[in-house]
């Protein structure tokens, strides 16, 4: 029997470029994740903003291989005092089965300070004091921690719309500062509940249990990642105005659960799956109405509302990316970016609003989509500028 090959992997930029499609689907048993002491300033760069994608592609790796993780003394030092200000090492440190070491401390001591930094990822609170720009929260479904109270009531049931609307209000408008009018915090509060509510309640029915119905026995896990970010404002030629940076709110849900496709049509998804029919099941679990030709097999549900989710980021002019099985699909409404799939003018029903569909993010304005490497869950990453 051939010896099974060690990928070599180093945080964050390995587990967001394509060499990951490249080293993995060889499904190697072992893989050596190097979590360095550059990673903050790392993160600083654009790789940031697709850290909710590192944290699946991190999940599939760990259906594929067992993982360690090697540490530099500093960043060990910052992540394990503040677990919940780094999304994709939270979830490192989330992983059963996956050994640890640091550099320069042995390995139960290294041991130790990992499993009391997951206790403490596990209790911490989301914060909405400004004490930092990113926060996670992680739902550790099959470690038995999958109902944080953030999000989740004494009865481990979802917190309600109302609940949600309260909750962003005030993480928004201390976001985007105190010029922030509580008009427009209001506005923002609503609509982001709005999409919150969405999201978060498809990975809770959808993004916790096998095909078989039964809780996800290794590595279960789920999350919310908030992050403040920058985007880049274009010029505007016809009022002389320059490019700038904007502050924007960042608002991505994760899960490792079945993903879109299997989860819609109870089979797993195979390689000989036509692309095409991924993309319309895809749509098809989006949506609240009857697809023709799919039928979900799926008791009792109704859709996330892509609908509902597109009206919502009009009216905030932001943006989402939608990253399942082979599909990566985004919408865009930010200023200055070109507006596709909406409905005309003089539409009877919705004048003038978004179509329920979503474009190809590696093409842009076609909804063909592209073939992407398989990915376990599902991602849904919104943005939303904060002026």
């Amino acid at each position: 029997m051939a010896e099974p090959r060690l990928l070599a992997f180093r945080l964050p930029f390995d587990l967001v470029g394509e060499r990951f499609e490249r080293d993995v689907v060889l499904h190697d048993t072992t893989a050596e994740i190097t979590v360095p002491d550059s990673f903050e300033s790392d993160m600083a760069d654009d790789v940031a903003r697709s850290e909710v994608l590192a944290i699946q592609r991190l999940l599939t790796l760990s259906r594929h291989a067992d993982i360690h993780f090697r540490w530099g003394a500093q960043i060990a030092k910052r992540v394990l005092a503040s677990p919940s200000l780094f999304p994709l090492l939270a979830v490192a440190i989330t992983l059963e089965d996956a050994h640890h070491s640091i550099e320069g401390m042995d390995v139960e001591q290294a041991s130790a300070d990992i499993e009391t930094a997951r206790r403490r990822l596990f209790k911490q609170r989301l914060k909405t004091d400004m004490f930092s720009d990113t926060q996670v929260v992680v739902c550790a479904d099959s470690r038995g921690r999958g109902t944080p109270p953030d999000l989740y009531g004494n009865g481990g049931r979802m917190i309600a719309r109302d609940d949600f609307e309260s909750l962003l209000e005030e993480l928004v408008a201390l976001q985007a500062g105190t010029d922030f009018s509580t008009s427009t915090a209001v506005k923002w509060s609503s609509a982001l509940a709005t999409v919150v509510s969405e999201l978060f309640e498809n990975s809770d029915t959808h993004g916790k249990t096998e095909l078989s119905g039964l809780p996800i026995r290794k590595n279960g896990i789920r999350g919310i990642v908030l992050k403040r970010i920058e985007l880049d404002k274009p010029a505007k030629k016809a009022t002389g105005e320059e490019a700038a940076k904007i502050d924007a709110f960042e608002l991505s849900i994760f899960d490792s659960g079945p993903g879109f496709f299997a989860s819609f049509l109870r089979k797993p998804i195979q390689d000989d799956v036509p692309l095409d029919l991924e993309w319309k099941v895809v749509h098809a679990c989006l949506e609240r109405h009857y697809e023709p030709g799919i039928t979900d097999l799926r008791p009792g549900h109704r859709g996330m509302g892509l609908y509902e989710v597109l009206r919502a980021l009009q009216l905030l002019r932001g943006a989402i990316e939608v990253r399942t099985g082979r599909i990566f699909g985004y919408r865009t409404f930010m200023e200055g970016d070109l507006k596709f799939k909406m409905e005309p003018a003089t539409s009877l029903t919705r004048p003038g609003m978004p179509k329920p569909q979503l474009l190809d993010v590696e093409r842009r304005i076609v909804t063909v989509p592209t073939r992407h490497e398989l990915l376990v869950g599902s991602s849904i990453r919104v943005i939303v500028p904060l002026h």
